[in-house]
């Protein structure tokens, strides 16, 4: 991430709110499909692990998102 550019960080956000979306999207199937054998209940679940790879590419997307915000710094500001 370091020395990428603003236009870098926009289109690696648009690249991980795409893939977010695609985990979401297997996350809503697996809600509705799956049962939960841990506990013999009749509830759906998200497996963990699916869940935890949707958060983390959530939040990588809207770190670049915030850094393509990010104006260069100026000479004075240094």
């Amino acid at each position: 991430m370091i020395g990428m550019t603003a236009d870098e960080h926009a289109a690696r956000a648009a690249e991980l709110a795409a893939e977010a979306e695609n985990l979401y999207q297997i996350c809503l199937v697996d809600y509705h499909t799956n049962i939960n054998e841990d506990d013999h209940s009749e509830e759906p679940y998200v497996p963990g692990a699916d869940l935890a790879m949707l958060t983390a590419t959530t939040q990588l997307a809207q770190l670049h998102a915030t850094l393509a915000l990010r104006r260069p710094a100026t000479t004075s500001e240094l």
